[in-house]
């Protein structure tokens, strides 16, 4: 499939722009193809002496014009420019038919792994990628003109691509990455990417929630697609979970979108049923990790918004401690703020630049008698075991991470370390 490509950039003077996980794929690619072909590639902190027949050119040295295709990484901030594409564009502009694109402020990395799972028991040669950690130009030498390929896309994934899946799902849009898109109009529109090239033939699944210009045929999630009691629904369609590892109102709300793509693609309700009850959640994502003197410890660092520290303590219903706070990105937090003075919670417990500002937003609104605030993840945690003496003690940060820590994923397992080595256990 990969040899579709090669007009693409055949002849062309290619930049890549940004050499981590993606842009190292990206080279493979080109070097695969085009093995004589010189290749700009833009990372000041690159070393290049293992990459064959390149030039090396410096970010501030970079005149977007001087190329005919710039392949940019994700989360590189520029403005828009012709020439500016990325692998999500590309591989889109290719094999959209054969993707089943998932994006959403939270919830696409469960859905698109559960997606995925549900339907790689049947149809074999199907693929996860994406913002799950899998760059598309990865799979192109395994896939077929048959293949499924489940695409978790990211909003940094979304902000250059002129084309949409065949199966395009939003999940959610809530309020986040202001330090990139500066206006929460800007991350919207970026959302909406994923369903706004599609054509007649094919299929959206919206939040009803969401204003949205497509062409497709539109199910909404909430109405056409929801669940009632542990019942997933999708129209006519309904099936009854009584076996999941999955916690959480939030969760069935997944699981309904993973069941109605399951339906759409031919699968039976047993089939499905078999799928979500052996399907394992993914780690950091409200994932019990430690039980010990009647206290469960639940690492959530993925929660980055207001919505997710809410949804985690209204899902698991027991919890005594919460640590909250992160990276200050100027989201509003006058949400948790008030769930904060409602809930039942004992200790919240505020930490570095965000959880700061809702300490002192809090001063004046109920519930402030029950928050701490420390300096950083070791305070929270030492303070939080001397303070929770039964029920759930959760880390859920409704704040980005990469303040203090390389992402959400290494904050939660210095967290799990933490813990463990309160009380004498490896980490392992």
């Amino acid at each position: 499939m990969k040899e579709l490509l090669l007009e693409e950039f055949k002849d062309k003077k290619v930049l890549i722009w940004g050499l981590g996980r993606e842009g190292n794929s990206t080279y493979r690619l080109l070097r695969s193809l085009l093995p004589d072909q010189l290749l700009y590639i833009c990372d000041n902190k690159a070393d290049l002496s293992s990459y064959d027949n390149t030039v090396k050119v410096l970010q501030e040295d970079l005149v977007f014009d001087d190329y005919d295709i710039i392949m940019k990484a994700p989360g590189i901030i520029c403005d828009r420019h012709d020439n500016i594409t990325g692998q999500t564009d590309i591989f889109l502009k290719h094999f959209k038919n054969n993707v089943i694109g998932i994006t959403g402020t939270k919830g696409k990395s469960t859905t698109s792994s559960l997606t995925y799972h549900i339907l790689h028991n049947y149809y074999p040669n199907s693929f996860l990628v994406g913002n799950i950690g899998v760059p598309c130009f990865e799979i192109l030498d395994k896939m077929n003109e048959d293949s499924i390929v489940v695409f978790e896309l990211g909003c940094h994934q979304l902000e250059f691509s002129k084309h949409s899946p065949h199966v395009a799902i939003i999940l959610n849009i809530y309020e986040e990455h202001l330090d990139h898109y500066h206006t929460f109009e800007n991350y919207y529109q970026t959302k909406l990417r994923a369903v706004r090239y599609q054509n007649e033939n094919d299929i959206a699944l919206i939040n009803k929630d969401i204003e949205y210009d497509t062409k497709a045929k539109v199910y909404l999630l909430g109405k056409d697609i929801r669940n009632e009691n542990n019942t997933l629904i999708f129209n006519d369609d309904r099936v009854i979970i009584e076996d999941t590892k999955l916690i959480g109102e939030h969760n069935y709300y997944n699981m309904a979108i993973c069941y109605a793509i399951g339906r759409l693609y031919g699968l039976s309700d047993d089939d499905i049923k078999k799928a979500i009850a052996s399907f394992k959640p993914l780690e950091h994502r409200l994932e019990p990790f430690l039980k010990v003197n009647g206290i469960t410890y639940v690492n959530d660092s993925i929660s980055t918004i207001n919505e997710t520290c809410i949804m985690a303590i209204k899902a698991l219903k027991d919890v005594d401690t919460v640590l909250i706070g992160g990276l200050d990105r100027h989201i509003d937090y006058h949400l948790l703020e008030d769930f904060i003075g409602d809930c039942d919670v004992k200790h919240i417990i505020l930490m570095y630049d965000s959880g700061r500002r809702i300490y002192d937003e809090m001063k004046d609104k109920k519930g402030f008698e029950r928050c701490y605030l420390v300096k950083d993840l070791q305070q929270a945690c030492d303070l939080a075991i001397s303070l929770c003496h039964s029920g759930i003690c959760l880390l859920s940060p409704a704040a980005a991470s990469y303040d203090h820590f390389k992402n959400f994923e290494e904050r939660g397992a210095i967290f799990k370390a933490m813990v463990k080595k309160h009380y004498g256990l490896s980490d392992n």
